[in-house]
């Protein structure tokens, strides 16, 4: 039995000292692989861990979601035209994660999101999307690591609405923010390429979305963006825009001899979180203190202004 199983099999958790060690564990020692249901399980309680996630009722909430049916058609056609399209060249995805799972998930908490909806009196409370498109590349990860549908819902439901809000409301206001960010972040820590995505008219606008709506999980292998995960879970989701940057550099050479760059970012090429971590760690000491601070609170505040 590794450390961190012993960890969490401890009780009680949820103390700050006891995150800050199963922070320092995840680390330290790292997360196996999701190879089955075991593994899958370990990763999925130590992220609700982490998180603070309780995981009391979440069958029965899901199953009453459930029995709703379809959510509105409007969304639920929305819902269906991606579903299909989530991983599906990921065979070890496929086979593990049948479509019909992506779209119950991702209908309940619909569901969930039109029900806040009602609730609110002024339309101008800030408020989460039913549905937006890249949500089911979002929820990919924790259906493929989760032991149950309920379980991997519970942990979606309190990563958009506790950690991620502003990149799911109607105007994914922090999906944009996260891309100004991203530019900015580029231009501190290699000015060249920076001018060259410039020169190129290539913002972050254009090739960054999916990877910051995701937070870089529509990037292969999906077992290195578990591992990316479980350092965001444990040290912040505001890391990706650092891990988007760190890709870029780790390409940098082909991007910069390429006539037709966009080629190369349309799709990320694999990576190895071990790379990525270790170089977006590091480029937080280069991050002046105010841009760290919007990276942090892009996630959550709707009305900072990005200059």
């Amino acid at each position: 039995m590794s450390s961190i199983e012993k960890f969490i099999a401890q009780q009680p958790l949820i103390v700050h000292s006891s995150l800050a060690q199963l922070r320092y564990l995840v680390l330290s020692e790292g997360l196996p692989p999701a190879v089955d249901r075991n593994t899958g399980r370990l990763r999925c309680n130590v992220w609700s861990v982490l998180t603070r996630c309780s995981m009391d009722g979440a069958t029965s909430d899901y199953v009453s979601l459930m029995r709703r049916g379809p959510p509105p058609h409007s969304v639920y056609t929305k819902i269906k035209n991606d579903t299909f399209r989530t991983l599906n060249t990921d065979t070890e995805f496929v086979k593990r994660v049948p479509e019909d799972s992506i779209t119950r998930c991702l209908s309940c908490y619909a569901w969930q999101a039109l029900d806040s909806e009602q609730l609110v009196d002024d339309k101008d409370t800030f408020t989460l999307s039913s549905y937006v498109q890249g949500m089911n590349v979002l929820v990919a990860p924790l259906l493929y690591i989760c032991p149950s549908e309920p379980m991997a819902y519970r942990l979606f439901r309190n990563l958009c609405h506790k950690h991620i809000p502003t990149y799911l409301d109607s105007s994914l206001t922090g999906v944009h923010n996260g891309a100004k960010l991203l530019d900015i972040c580029v231009k501190i820590i290699d000015p060249k390429l920076s001018s060259f995505l410039a020169d190129s008219l290539l913002t972050a606008e254009i090739y960054g979305i999916p990877s910051i709506l995701t937070l870089s999980s529509c990037t292969r292998p999906l077992d290195q963006v578990c591992k990316l995960w479980d350092f965001m879970f444990a040290y912040g989701f505001h890391m990706n825009i650092l891990f988007i940057v760190a890709q870029l550099v780790v390409i940098r050479a082909q991007i910069l001899k390429s006539d037709s760059p966009m080629n190369l970012l349309r799709q990320f090429p694999e990576f190895d979180a071990e790379d990525i971590i270790r170089l977006g760690v590091g480029f937080v000491a280069k991050i002046p203190s105010n841009v760290y601070d919007l990276l942090v609170q892009h996630l959550t505040n709707p009305d900072i202004v990005i200059a």
